[in-house]
C-alpha cells in the first residue's frame, strides 16, 4: 500500500527568518556560552551547540542573550532574555521574552540589514 503524496507544510511562522552567522553569549544562570547563531526574526532564534552540552537548558527557561552587530562592530551589543522553545537538531529554538520596546526596535533595525532565508 503507497501513500499518498505529503502536501508541503504551511509556514506557519509569524515573523519572517533571516540567516544570521554570528556569535551569541547565552547565559544560563552562572554559565555563559558563546554559541552560532543561525538564524534570526522577531519572534526569536535558533543557535547551534557547536558542540556544546545544552541539556542542562530545558524547554521553558529563560536565558541572556547579548547579540552583536556583526554588520556595524561599533554599535553596543543588544541584550535580551529569551525563553527555550524547544532542543531541535543540534541546537536550541528560543522565543524573546522581552518587555522593553527599545529592544525590540535595536532588533527590527538589525533586521532591516539581512537578507530573508
Amino acid at each position: 500500500m503507497t501513500k499518498p503524496p505529503q502536501r508541503p507544510k504551511k509556514e506557519s511562522r509569524v515573523h519572517p527568518r533571516f540567516e544570521l552567522f554570528a556569535s551569541v553569549e547565552l547565559r544560563h544562570g552562572a554559565e555563559a556560552l558563546v554559541l552560532p547563531a543561525r538564524n534570526i526574526s522577531l519572534g526569536g532564534l535558533y543557535l547551534d551547540a557547536d558542540g556544546n552540552d545544552l541539556s542542562r537548558i530545558k524547554a521553558g527557561d529563560i536565558v541572556g542573550i547579548m547579540l552583536f552587530d556583526a554588520i556595524d562592530e561599533g554599535k553596543p551589543a543588544l541584550h535580551a532574555d529569551a525563553r527555550v522553545l524547544r532542543h531541535q537538531g543540534a541546537g536550541v529554538a528560543l522565543a524573546w521574552a522581552w518587555t522593553d520596546p527599545d529592544v525590540a526596535s535595536k532588533l527590527a533595525s538589525l533586521l532591516e540589514r539581512l537578507n530573508p532565508t
